[in-house]
């Protein structure tokens, strides 16, 4: 059979095509595509004659260097000399990259009620696959992890967008997949409250005395993991102590004058700051405070202030549960003030001296029981016939009085 001219062209559906001459014992193919810079042959072409008919075998190799669902199309041309016939086929090959490696970008902490968005990088990239998100809230406990999926849906695009109501630690995981391979990845997260409402205070807020502790208490209304700065100025002496949402912070300030006071409220997700600034003033009056306990629920403990100096003095006492405001006397320069607790506790008393030129504040601890037991009654010296022996009597292992 004599086909003279016959060809086979293929386009790969990729802007690359090659034609190969069907002429028995001459193999050749030419490149169509400019940018065709393998350098190898692109077909093979053998002969199989069976008897009276022969088959034409033609092989052709290609390398995709991109994604794509390219539609290979194949033209054979024939040319007989009395005729030329042409035949054409074509397919679907979808070409795909394999997933090496995923790979999550997401804060680490997150503010509850707000929208998050998780995205997901792909190497090397793809752009026909589907992901595959899971969201689980998680706890450790004691010999394992409990875990709840609260979320599951799938996406085209590498992004998912969410909003985690609830406080606490959660596990992102993403599954990426196309036709010929498979990755995932997960990150945990943590959801937390913003802070919020900082408040700050200070005891009588007004004026406070040199050489007397004072407490400032810092609150946040709203916060996960809240953190407490106090700056209450160069050698000052503080003592703070902190719980999950506030602080309290006891100052003594040696010296009159007018002070800032900042606190600084912290977690992961930002900081809020207050400041107050409080006066301090002399202790004009020579102002003392004394309180009789300890005291039984019910029972009424007395306090007794006295100023040394002063007219028109008015002293108000702070019980922590109720208020007295009393003139001072004059002549004795004391007052005493009784109140009932209706609850054990150690309760600070404060006692504020006012005229129309000074003021002074200060403190006195009220120790408040349930009832008075286990009395321990010793010595505290080796008794001597003849001489003067002095005992201690402690009640509760709170409470001593001299004998």
């Amino acid at each position: 059979m004599m086909l003279g001219n016959s060809s086979l062209s293929v386009d790969f559906g990729d802007n690359f095509s090659a034609t190969a001459a069907m002429n028995p014992g001459v193999p050749l193919a030419t490149n169509n595509t400019e940018d065709n810079d393998s350098g190898e042959d692109v077909v093979g072409i053998s002969w199989n004659n069976y008897g009276l008919t022969c088959e034409l075998h033609i092989d052709m190799s290609h390398i995709y260097t991109t994604e794509i669902d390219a539609n290979i199309s194949v033209t054979a041309v024939a040319t007989k000399p009395d005729e030329i016939s042409m035949a054409k086929n074509w397919t679907i090959l979808s070409v795909r990259s394999p997933i090496d490696e995923v790979s999550l970008s997401v804060k680490s902490v997150l503010a509850v009620q707000q929208n998050v968005t998780i995205t997901a990088s792909l190497s090397p990239v793809s752009q026909f696959v589907k992901y595959n998100w899971t969201v689980s809230e998680f706890d450790i406990m004691q010999g394992g992890m409990n875990c709840r999926v609260i979320l599951s849906t799938t996406t085209d695009v590498p992004e998912l967008s969410l909003i985690l109501t609830d406080v606490g630690d959660y596990l992102i995981n993403v599954t990426v997949a196309n036709e010929i391979s498979a990755s995932n990845a997960d990150v945990i997260i943590t959801a937390a409250e913003p802070i919020s409402s900082l408040l700050l205070s200070c005891d009588g807020d007004k004026y406070s005395s040199t050489n007397v502790m004072f407490d400032c208490i810092a609150a946040v209304e709203k916060g996960t993991d809240v953190g407490f700065r106090w700056d209450f100025g160069d050698g000052i002496s503080v003592h703070v102590t902190t719980s999950n949402s506030s602080s309290t912070a006891t100052v003594t300030y040696p010296a009159a004058g007018q002070y800032n006071i900042t606190v600084t409220a912290w977690n992961r997700l930002g900081t809020e700051a207050a400041w107050k600034i409080v006066n301090i003033v002399e202790n004009a009056f020579g102002l003392s405070a004394v309180a009789m306990e300890p005291v039984l629920i019910g029972n009424r403990v007395r306090v007794m202030a006295c100023c040394v100096l002063g007219s028109n003095v008015t002293l108000e006492f702070d019980f922590g549960s109720g208020s007295h405001q009393l003139v001072l006397d004059p002549e004795s320069r004391t007052v005493t003030v009784s109140h009932v607790y209706q609850r054990t506790g150690v309760y600070t008393v404060s006692v504020n001296a006012e005229n129309d030129v000074s003021v002074a504040v200060t403190h006195v601890i009220v120790n408040v029981l349930e009832h008075i037991s286990d009395v321990d009654f010793k010595p505290l010296s080796v008794l001597v016939a003849g001489r003067h022996s002095v005992f201690v009597a402690i009640f509760n292992g709170k409470f001593s009085c001299l004998f």
